[in-house]
């Protein structure tokens, strides 16, 4: 029976001796820097960690819409806002916690109209007119410094069963690979406006896929790219059925960002 008792201590002993050495020495102290603290909206930004004794990581992010890498080494930051990235970490001898403030620019999204440049502050978003004998097409709905109401500015890529992310050339036939253009001045609602616009020819329309969220179809993000338009700006004769053409603007457009989807 002693025999028994002193090899059960002897064991209870080595169990100890492993246990003290497999745990952690010293508290975790956390720490991590950004490879960007000045990002742009849709930037990705590294997580450089700089934590010490640390069993497990976790971030947390603050503020807006934003991805985190699965391996929690990158984000992505969806809108220009204020954002607080946190970092916790544990072992087992207590927790600790280290922050950043950051805050993500705007994209320099904006149109222009006879060189007159205007922003984009807007996202663009996908909108259904087949009720209305139209056709499912882009819009982008843009507030104008001194006017009461925004400009609709309206995109209709023909991409067929392809990708959206493609180039177009302007055609106002339908064909796949075309596309067509159009602006409403002042847009106060329904066929409340100052003008409207026809396309005329333009260069090549750009759409392109620069991020893609592989969890969320609809985070993924997109370039679209008009360098240069001619609108025939006017007015609809109800009488006639048709559009009045009264002149002549240039128009180009640079976005990125999303495009939601529609309701």
């Amino acid at each position: 029976m002693r025999s028994f008792i002193k090899i059960l201590y002897i064991y209870i002993i080595i169990v100890v001796l492993i246990s003290c050495s497999s745990s952690d020495e010293n508290p975790p102290t956390a720490g991590f820097s950004l490879s960007n603290e000045k990002p742009v909206q849709w930037d990705k930004v590294n997580i450089i960690d700089k934590s010490k004794e640390a069993g497990n990581i976790v971030y947390e992010v603050i503020g807006g819409e934003y991805s985190l890498s699965t391996d929690q080494s990158s984000i992505v930051f969806f809108e220009s806002n204020s954002y607080t990235v946190n970092q916790i970490i544990t072992n087992s001898l207590g927790s600790d916690t280290f922050s950043i403030n950051i805050d993500v620019l705007s994209t320099n999204n904006k149109y222009t109209i006879d060189d007159v440049e205007l922003p984009f502050n807007n996202s663009a978003f996908w909108y259904d007119a087949t009720n209305t004998g139209g056709m499912v097409y882009i819009r982008i709905l843009a507030e104008v410094e001194g006017n009461d109401n925004p400009n609709l500015i309206k995109l209709f890529p023909i991409s067929g069963s392809n990708p959206i992310h493609a180039t177009y050339i302007w055609g106002d036939n339908g064909d796949i690979g075309t596309y067509d253009a159009g602006v409403i001045y002042n847009w106060k609602g329904g066929n409340d406006y100052d003008w409207i616009t026809k396309g005329e020819n333009g260069q090549a329309l750009t759409i392109e896929l620069f991020y893609e969220d592989q969890n969320n179809s609809d985070n993924n993000a997109y370039i679209i790219t008009l360098p240069s338009y001619t609108l025939n700006y006017g007015y609809w004769n109800p009488l006639l059925n048709r559009f009045e053409k009264e002149g002549e603007k240039s128009f180009s457009l640079y976005y990125k960002g999303k495009i939601d989807p529609l309701d």
